[in-house]
């Protein structure tokens, strides 16, 4: 059995339901070691002063915040603790909104919400609201330390918490080197149809999930 990353409640207006958070996502990446090819023995790394050479014991590490070039302030293990948000055991649900209102490049880490004893009904009632009504649940939660804004979706018989990217983690896209033709092409309305066509005769049922329909 998969273990709980999180325990605690999903709340909004008086309904409260309590509930467990498990990991939805996995890596399948192929994780590969660094070896010496003449025996096989693993290769080791050394920490090393980059302005010396030198080699850096663990015990004279500190962290830092690089707040000029070149500048540093050291921060201690104390200052990580006062600076932690105070942990809370509920996903307070703030107000729904449409799901395509939220733009792709926010959405980060999915989590599985299963409820625990007690919370089966209300957990089916936001399931199935959400489905006829085509909204998604935002609200917050404390995980680790940290502060999370997320979305409450549907995934067939289950709800989902995603994680959201706050907007100072998405990279603007003025920098890119986008070409002139790209933003100022014209297309006729005969090439868009024609595009709308391929799209038509392309579209099938989306292999990833499958839908579900709230009961009557």
């Amino acid at each position: 059995m998969p273990r709980a990353v999180w325990k605690g409640a999903v709340s909004f207006g008086l309904v409260y339901i309590p509930v467990e958070l498990y990991s939805a996502a996995k890596s399948v990446s192929l994780d590969l070691d660094m070896l010496d090819r003449r025996d096989f023995s693993p290769i080791g790394y050394q920490r090393v002063n980059k302005r010396t050479g030198d080699v850096v014991d663990w015990g004279d590490i500190v962290k830092g915040y690089q707040y000029k070039k070149g500048q540093y302030v050291a921060l201690s293990d104390e200052d990580f603790r006062q600076a932690n948000v105070k942990a809370a055991q509920t996903i307070e649900i703030d107000s729904f909104t449409d799901a395509s209102q939220i733009p792709p490049e926010f959405y980060e880490t999915p989590y599985y919400l299963v409820p625990i004893k007690g919370g089966e009904k209300p957990y089916a009632l936001l399931r199935e609201a959400l489905v006829k009504s085509g909204k998604a649940g935002v609200g917050s939660m404390v995980m680790r330390g940290r502060q999370h804004v997320g979305v409450i979706v549907q995934s067939g018989r289950i709800l989902m918490f995603i994680t959201l990217r706050f907007p100072d983690e998405i990279k603007p896209s003025d920098d890119l080197e986008i070409p002139a033709g790209a933003k100022s092409a014209k297309v006729s309305p005969r090439e868009v149809s024609m595009a709308e066509r391929l799209i038509e005769e392309m579209t099938a049922q989306v292999w990833l999930s499958k839908p579900f329909r709230a009961s009557s």
